[in-house]
C-alpha cells in the first residue's frame, strides 16, 4: 500500500486503541486516497485497503461510517453550493478550484462506495444538479475564448 493510503488506514484504526471517535478529518484523507487507488486501478492495494477497515470493531466501525457520511455531506453540500448560479456569473469565479474540488468530491464518492458507505441518493441528485450547471459553466468558457 503506498504510504499515504497506510498512514490514513493506520490513523483510522488507532482510534480504537485511544479509544477516540473517528472524525471526517480523519477519514478525508482515507476516502481521497482510497479514491485515487480506485481511480488508478490500483486494485489489489484498494481491496487491502478495505479489508482492514472492514476489520475495525463494531463500535469504531459505527463511528467510521458516521465520518464517512459526514465527510460526504459536508464536500457534496461545497460541490453544490459553488456552483449557485449567482456565483457562477461573476468574472471573479474561479473555475478551476471548483472543477479540482468536484474531483476530490468524485474520490470521495467513489470510495465510499467501495467501502459500503455511499452518500444519500437525495444528495447525489443535487450533485449531479449542479454538475450539469457547471457544464454549462465551463462550456460558456471554452465560448468566451
Amino acid at each position: 500500500m503506498r504510504p499515504e493510503l497506510e498512514a490514513a488506514v493506520r490513523a483510522v484504526e488507532a482510534c480504537g486503541t485511544s479509544r477516540h471517535a473517528v472524525t471526517r478529518h480523519l477519514v478525508r484523507p482515507v476516502l481521497l486516497q482510497l479514491g485515487q487507488c480506485l481511480a488508478e486501478g490500483r486494485d489489489a492495494e484498494a481491496d487491502e485497503a478495505v479489508a482492514r477497515l472492514g476489520r475495525l470493531s463494531d463500535e469504531l466501525r459505527e463511528s467510521f461510517g458516521a465520518a464517512v457520511a459526514d465527510e460526504l455531506e459536508m464536500a457534496c453540500t461545497e460541490h453544490i453550493r459553488s456552483v449557485d448560479p449567482r456565483y457562477l456569473l461573476r468574472p471573479d469565479y474561479d473555475l478551476a478550484y471548483t472543477v479540482t474540488a468536484r474531483d476530490r468530491l468524485e474520490a470521495r464518492l467513489r470510495a465510499a462506495e467501495r467501502l459500503g458507505l455511499p452518500a444519500d441518493p437525495s444528495t447525489l441528485e443535487h450533485v449531479r444538479r449542479a454538475d450539469a450547471r457547471l457544464r454549462s459553466r465551463q462550456g460558456d468558457r471554452h465560448r468566451e475564448r
